[in-house]
């Protein structure tokens, strides 16, 4: 993979938004990698993030942002 930016994106019930901020940080040229961590929600923002393309989806109870971060940060390549 080339060298670039991981971007990790904490979610918890984005489903109406977490599409649309997948695509575009897409178009950045220095993204890498975008990791959604879905931090316990309730409806279906992890399936709408596979579907929009994020390079990974990490599913985890309600811990809040900073866990969902760290998470997502562990798991990043760029």
């Amino acid at each position: 993979m080339s060298p670039g930016v991981s971007v990790v994106i904490p979610a918890y019930n984005e489903e109406n938004s977490i599409a649309a901020t997948i695509k575009s940080v897409k178009t950045i040229p220095e993204v890498r990698e975008v990791i959604v961590v879905d931090d316990g929600s309730a409806d279906r923002t992890s399936e709408i993030a596979e579907s929009a393309g994020a390079s990974k989806v990490l599913r985890q109870r309600n811990s809040g942002k900073g866990a969902a971060l760290s998470a997502g940060f562990a798991a990043s390549q760029g």
